[in-house]
């Protein structure tokens, strides 16, 4: 995947959650959301998909009208039902089912003249898990440090 292609992404993801599995979908949008996709007015930071009635729909995206779109008519938090195999709605509810798991968006990308969402199926990470992460790191800096000065 090309950096251009790259319409938003959720930062921070591997801080704040462990992710354990990844799906693609399309996404159904409005005439005025793509537009507005183009110009990159849209954000990800705080939706999450969910399952409804065995149709996954992303809540709580914001997608912002151009000045040019009638803006008394538009609904910029609307639910936006996401393009799914039936087998992988299964995986999904099934996650979504167990204690501690989300599907969050994580990067939202052009494919070709498509729209397409990556979603992730994650656990979010406690204090405590963040810290032992941040000892890892730290230790392979230092570790990477010792073997340069040996050789």
């Amino acid at each position: 995947m090309y950096k251009n292609n790259i319409i938003c992404t959720k930062k921070n993801i591997s801080v704040n959650y462990n992710l354990y599995k990844e799906i693609e979908a399309g996404i159904i949008l409005n005439g005025w959301e793509i537009k507005s996709l183009r110009k990159y007015k849209v954000n990800i930071k705080y939706s999450y998909v969910s399952v409804i009635d065995g149709e996954a729909y992303l809540i709580n995206s914001e997608f912002q009208p151009l000045t040019t779109s009638n803006i008394n008519l538009v609904n910029v938090k609307r639910n936006r039902k996401l393009l799914l195999k039936k087998q992988e709605l299964y995986i999904l509810s099934n996650y979504i089912k167990q204690k501690g798991y989300t599907v969050i968006p994580l990067i939202m990308f052009w494919k070709k003249y498509l729209v397409k969402i990556k979603i992730g199926v994650a656990k979010g990470k406690k204090n405590y898990d963040k810290r032992m992460d941040i000892k890892r790191r730290e230790w392979l800096i230092t570790k990477s440090r010792n073997i340069k000065k040996f050789i």
